[in-house]
């Protein structure tokens, strides 16, 4: 008998909420543990729960505690729970701020629902999700350093950069290079890591141990 997939979710929307978890069962193999209309409530409930969830499911923008707010507080205390993060943000420091924060992945609310089921197979599975890095053997070779491509000293010193909220023209001026040079390493990290996002590199620069979690 195949084991279930056990999820706690908040949203501070309702008929959101009741939508998700309506598309959640509806895959089969998973059961809704927890519901939770904010961070707080969510937190209280995780704490008074006999057996912890396998992933939480979230959003970022609600009211009291906001995502951010939860995603630390339970980092603190569960630092191994796995955290999906269900928004319509789609600006990409906000995105970083959510892995940055320790979120295990990202997906867009108007994402289709085989997406959803995607993404949360992918963080049972693997502890990560991310459109672009999503791949099995990208995320293989992300954890195991000895079969990643390699990369010069400006690459790996970009590759931490990416990680802050600094632009790029404010990175190239604390690498002393020209802008230029910064966007000719920045698409050799492209090509080599196969994403074509910053919030991209900052995932696989997460996962190689370059740059830790807040």
């Amino acid at each position: 008998m195949e084991s279930v997939i056990k999820v706690a979710i908040a949203e501070d929307h309702e008929i959101v909420r009741k939508g998700v978890i309506q598309i959640i069962q509806a895959f089969g193999g998973y059961n809704i543990e927890i519901e939770a209309s904010d961070g707080k409530e969510l937190y209280q409930k995780l704490s008074a729960a006999e057996e912890l969830p396998d992933i939480v499911v979230m959003d970022i923008s609600m009211p009291g505690w906001n995502g951010y707010e939860t995603l630390d507080a339970i980092r603190k205390k569960w630092p191994k729970l796995k955290v999906l993060i269900l928004t319509m943000h789609k600006h990409e420091f906000a995105i970083i701020k959510m892995f940055r924060s320790g979120a295990n992945g990202y997906l867009l609310k108007n994402s289709p629902p085989q997406e959803l089921r995607k993404a949360l197979q992918s963080i049972f599975d693997n502890g990560l999700y991310f459109s672009e890095v999503a791949s099995s053997n990208l995320l293989h070779r992300l954890q195991h350093s000895n079969i990643l491509p390699s990369f010069n000293e400006h690459e790996i010193e970009l590759l931490k950069f990416c990680h802050t909220d600094l632009t790029y023209k404010e990175i190239a001026d604390k690498m002393t290079l020209s802008e230029r040079s910064v966007a000719g390493y920045r698409t050799n990290l492209f090509e080599k890591l196969h994403v074509n996002s910053r919030a991209g590199l900052v995932v696989c620069a997460i996962q190689m141990g370059l740059v830790p979690v807040e």
